[in-house]
């Protein structure tokens, strides 16, 4: 009976120290644990600044369109034949139609017999009046026979109506793209011919083709509540899938820093003038005013105020608004998601 009374003793003393040891690893996770936390947690979200890029862009909608076009009109009563259709590729110099001649031969016929008869004559008067009625009469055969006068695409061939009796035939140089997009005039002044950036064509999801900036309109027009203005950037790279009147999206890089000290743009708070950041200093965070080079949508370039390392907040509580080369940023187009700011570089 001692042996089982001193077992069941042993048993329970190991029991009680066991739950004595792990109460005291609980206790001793905890205060490591609270050792462990951030001295700013109660003061919300930080950031700790270190290096990126910072890239400027401005985006805008708008359509492909070709390097030209050229439509031909033509009676349907002269009609002789016509050798093209929709969607043909055709070379430039080749024939499209053939009109009927008669009238021009004959009125060609004419006009080099009278210019012979004034030959004879001598008359240097009559003479250049009958060249000018030839050369004439001569165009207007050779205007018989419809030539491409580029290589391209047939797009369109309308046949009379009720209203008309004539048709017509359209033509588009595809050996050059374009986009034609609406840039708002607030973004205006950071954009310059020969800027490029990125075209992403709504058919085409999966690609995207390099532009640059080739022409700038010179005069706004209102559309919708917005001022804008035209602009025309050339796709760099073609695309036999890529076709006039898709509709694309595109950004133009207007200003960008590499390798920089940046901190996202919700950190930002107006100082006066300029801006200013809330670093974290111990357990508490003060105004640190801080000099801004390059602004995106998400990012500002930190020129001066700031270390790398230095540790921020994210959204303070103090008013804030954010800082663009406009002092406002653009309005993303319905559809397009909202600014988010970034969670890491």
């Amino acid at each position: 009976m001692r042996r089982v009374h001193m077992k069941l003793g042993k048993k329970v003393w190991l029991i009680l120290f066991g739950v004595v040891v792990v109460a005291t690893g609980l206790a001793l996770g905890i205060t490591l644990n609270s050792r462990r936390s951030s001295p700013a947690s109660s003061l919300g979200a930080t950031y700790t600044v270190a290096r990126g890029d910072v890239i400027r862009t401005i985006v805008a909608y708008g359509t492909v369109v070709p390097k030209q076009e050229y439509t031909f009109t033509f009676s349907g009563a002269k009609l002789k034949e016509l050798l093209v259709s929709v969607g043909d590729r055709v070379t430039k110099g080749q024939v499209l139609v053939r009109l009927d001649s008669t009238q021009e031969e004959l009125a060609l016929l004419q006009a080099e017999r009278a210019l012979a008869e004034a030959r004879a004559q001598g008359a240097p008067a009559l003479i250049r009046e009958r060249e000018l009625s030839y050369n004439l009469a001569k165009a207007n055969l050779e205007n018989t026979t419809l030539r491409a006068p580029f290589s391209g695409v047939v797009t369109e061939i309308r046949q009379p109506t009720a209203a008309t009796e004539n048709w017509s035939l359209s033509l588009i140089d595809t050996s050059e793209l374009f986009v034609e997009v609406n840039v708002d005039q607030l973004d205006m002044p950071s954009l310059k011919v020969g800027q490029r950036g990125t075209a992403i064509i709504e058919a085409l999801p999966d690609k995207t083709f390099p532009v640059e900036v080739v022409k700038i309109g010179g005069r706004a027009v209102t559309r919708g509540t917005s001022t804008v203005v035209p602009v025309t950037a050339k796709l760099l790279s073609t695309d036999p899938a890529v076709l006039v009147g898709y509709t694309a999206r595109v950004e133009i890089t207007v200003a960008s820093a590499q390798n920089v000290l940046r901190v996202p743009v919700s950190a930002l708070v107006r100082a006066g003038r300029g801006w200013a950041v809330m670093k974290v200093t111990g357990d508490r965070a003060v105004s640190q005013a801080v000099t801004l080079g390059v602004i995106s949508e998400l990012w500002a370039e930190i020129k001066s105020g700031l270390q790398e390392g230095d540790v921020i907040l994210l959204n303070p509580s103090r008013p804030a608004s954010t800082p663009t080369p406009q002092s406002s940023l653009p309005t993303p187009p319905a559809g397009m998601p909202g600014f988010a700011p970034p969670s890491g570089p």
